[in-house]
């Protein structure tokens, strides 16, 4: 007579374990639980019933099982699912086997139920599994989670008379979880290895559900059959469909250029779309093509593996060669890069259809507008994820997270002070903005008590001179500094993150505070397509003024009445409201 170990996996089975076990105490002469630590009442179950109970982390089923029988004592092996248990007629055939040892494996079906139904016909019976051999001839394979016994060339196989019975799905809650889990186990297993198509999902959808409910006469199960039928066709569309969306994903590869050719403020409101990419794919390489002045910004953020320099890559494309990259996303449209990129050779060249020359270098165009969108900048970006199955769905203060700026630490405490509210204002643009009159930004200034608030005025050297023109008066101000023309982009970045706040127009000094996570108030023209909605600051303490009415009068002009009706008072109480809340907190520290 041969010895038999019954190995068994389970993992929170309080209501499963105790039946399975004992339908295998008359036939196995040594019983061990793998459980990948359970939080219910398994461990306790097991041990009242004087198991082994080994407890070993979970990896996958095949793995698992694997594991299993290695701890099993005897190398004549039965293998149970914790929902599953022998029927008498199949316990009576293993006795018989177990007396007679004639073949190195032996099969036998597999009986499951939906609800309190057995399920005799359809896909589901008979369900033929090797479930008793020797170990020396077979391990557990297949794919995750329908994992099945592999035996070497030429082992015999016997068939047993009696069923494993399985309870299965209780009701159609527990079978769209089983359905839901498990093609996410397929998906994951064959992401790469296996293909899928829309017309793959339909004709096997299809067919799994007419072969289980007509092919396999499901239909006599009635209304259990037809469920059955129906979870085994959900089974097969969401295992392919989330295998689509998985190999879509992949297309990406892991390294990835990102190029944004455009200003300071565009840039910053890409970073989010890195930072998404790289939690989405931890494993990516992300590099960006920018302007070099905007290189000293994103080399501080930690999604960026590399920053390329437009300018040298146009002057020597084997630069761009270097990166071997996979993919390519032009979130600004730059027609010499896209042409250098095809003959690069970068397999996916994403951009917007809306340009007549990516149609000519770009592979993967994407249909969208931003001048006519309704979303913002940093969620149009996304858009460019579209074909690859990249799904997202954040509101603006979701996207303030994924900036990944982490500014240069330099000491200013020369100039800030630890006890006033340090307030930079950023009058100018270099012309990328509709910019409030310099005269209001005097007046701001001169209305903040100086008891309150220190004035910082930043900005190019030669926009300190413009205002010197224009309003020489501001530096004049006993509680105003002139930081214009003083600071780099890298002291820049250290000094608005060391301040309390930054007031400016729709410039890239603006976005950069916001994404630094500081105070930043934008002052805006309402006209589309540079109105808030599409160039509003995101930040968790971003805000912005503008009036409520449409504005198109001043198109044609660089200078806007409608940003100049925002008045100084209209942004000195915004400002208080915060300044406020930040001394006291300031002041709660000392």
């Amino acid at each position: 007579m041969v010895k038999i170990s019954a190995v068994i996996i389970t993992y929170n089975e309080e209501k499963n374990i105790s039946r399975c076990i004992d339908s295998v105490m008359a036939i196995a002469d040594d019983i061990v639980i793998i459980d990948s630590y359970s939080k219910d009442r398994t461990k306790e179950i097991c041990l009242a019933k004087g198991v082994r109970f080994v407890e070993h982390p979970f990896r996958s089923h095949i793995d698992q099982k694997n594991f299993a029988v290695t701890q099993a004592r005897y190398d004549h092996v039965l293998s149970l699912d914790a929902d599953e248990y022998l029927s008498p007629e199949l316990t009576q055939s293993i006795l018989r086997v177990k007396e007679t040892w004639s073949v190195d494996a032996y099969r036998m079906n597999r009986l499951s139920s939906y609800g309190n139904k057995w399920i005799k016909h359809g896909s589901w019976y008979p369900d033929k599994k090797i479930r008793l051999w020797n170990k020396k001839v077979g391990v557990w394979g297949g794919e995750n989670p329908h994992d099945r016994i592999v035996l070497k060339r030429g082992t015999e196989v016997v068939h047993l008379q009696g069923d494993i019975l399985h309870r299965a799905y209780k009701d159609s809650r527990e079978t769209i979880e089983k359905v839901q889990r498990y093609s996410e186990i397929f998906a994951f297993e064959n992401a790469g290895k296996k293909g899928s198509s829309m017309p793959k999902i339909f004709t096997h959808t299809a067919f799994a559900f007419f072969k289980s409910y007509f092919i396999k006469r499901g239909f006599l199960d009635g209304f259990e059959g037809l469920m059955v039928a129906k979870a085994e066709s959900n089974h097969v569309f969401y295992k392919y469909a989330k295998l689509y969306e998985v190999n879509r994903r992949l297309l990406l590869g892991k390294r990835i250029i990102v190029s944004r050719t455009d200003n300071l403020g565009d840039v910053i409101l890409t970073l989010p779309l890195l930072g998404y990419l790289k939690a989405t794919m931890p494993e990516v390489r992300i590099s960006f093509i920018g302007k070099k002045y905007t290189s000293a910004v994103i080399d501080k953020c930690i999604h960026v593996d590399q920053f390329l320099d437009r300018d040298e890559l146009l002057a020597d494309p084997n630069l761009l060669n270097e990166v071997q990259a996979d993919s390519i996303l032009f979130i600004y449209p730059d027609r010499e890069l896209a042409k250098m990129a095809k003959r690069s050779g970068i397999r996916r060249r994403v951009a917007t259809g809306h340009r007549w020359f990516n149609w000519l270098y770009c592979n993967y165009r994407i249909d969208f507008s931003r001048v006519r969108s309704r979303l913002h900048e940093s969620q149009l970006n996304f858009k460019l994820l579209s074909p690859f199955k990249m799904y997202w769905d954040f509101d603006l203060r979701e996207i303030a997270n994924f900036y990944g700026l982490v500014p240069p630490l330099q000491n200013h405490n020369g100039c800030l002070s630890p006890s006033h509210f340090n307030l930079i204002l950023h009058p100018k643009s270099k012309g990328s903005a509709r910019e409030w009159d310099i005269n209001h930004y005097f007046a701001l200034a001169r209305s903040l008590s100086s008891d309150k608030y220190r004035i910082f005025i930043t900005g190019l050297a030669a926009e300190g001179e413009l205002i010197r023109k224009e309003q020489p008066e501001l530096f004049n101000l006993p509680h105003v500094t002139d930081m214009t023309g003083k600071l780099n982009m890298d002291e820049l970045m250290s000094f608005i993150s060391q301040a309390d706040g930054l007031v400016a127009c729709s410039t890239g000094v603006l976005h950069l505070a916001a994404a630094l996570g500081k105070f930043s108030l934008g002052i805006y023209s309402p006209m589309k397509p540079i109105h808030p909605g599409r160039w509003m600051p995101i930040g968790r303490h971003a805000d912005y003024i503008v009036l409520n009415k449409n504005c198109n009068g001043c198109r044609q002009s660089k200078v806007c009445a409608c940003i100049n009706e925002i008045t100084p008072e209209q942004v000195q109480a915004r400002l208080e409201s915060f300044a406020s809340v930040a001394l006291s907190k300031k002041y709660a520290e000392y």
